[in-house]
């Protein structure tokens, strides 16, 4: 059972795509407005459909950890560095910080930590990012953005594992 969480949370790791903007490009390439062009964001080559025009070959890291219980709510931590130096124009046409996003693929089973679950310093640390999930056929893929990309170099996903002996599937 625990190599099982352990496989899972590779994988979950593995199919990770972090989307963020350094050029000023389209509003309509962020991950929340790809939601409306693509039933599923990940593409027939396996690309997540948003890097197409953003940060394919940026770093970014995730924190999680190896191995999870079933049906607990565990902390995965993306990490978006960049320059902050950087700038982007923004509404009002003067400079200002970047935009970033993210979307992030789970195995089938794992979903967004409901509300009630979710512990008080997640939420401290996720004042004023909405993750919400893909779609309501898609709970195991998440997207969160644009958000401002300095004060947001990390944000923390609260996610739910599964658990076997409620759900088989």
């Amino acid at each position: 059972m625990k190599k099982q969480f352990k496989n899972i949370i590779c994988s979950f790791t593995a199919v990770l795509m972090v989307v963020g903007s350094f050029l000023p490009q389209n509003s309509n390439a962020y991950p929340i407005y790809a939601q409306q062009a693509y039933a599923n964001p990940r593409e027939a080559n396996g690309r997540i459909a948003c890097a197409n025009c953003h940060l394919a070959q940026k770093p970014t890291g995730i924190e999680s950890p190896s191995a999870v219980l079933p049906d607990t709510v565990f902390e995965a931590v993306v990490k978006i560095p960049y320059d902050l130096k950087k700038k982007q124009l923004v509404a009002s046409g003067d400079r200002g910080p970047l935009n970033v996003g993210a979307v992030v693929i789970l195995p089938e089973g794992f979903k967004l930590a409901p509300p009630k679950r979710v512990p008080a310093e997640v939420k401290a640390k996720n004042k004023g990012v909405y993750i919400s999930p893909y779609s309501s056929t898609a709970e195991n893929i998440l997207v969160v953005g644009p958000i401002l990309g300095d004060k947001n170099q990390e944000i923390s996903f609260p996610i739910l594992a599964p658990d076997p002996a409620k759900n088989s599937k």
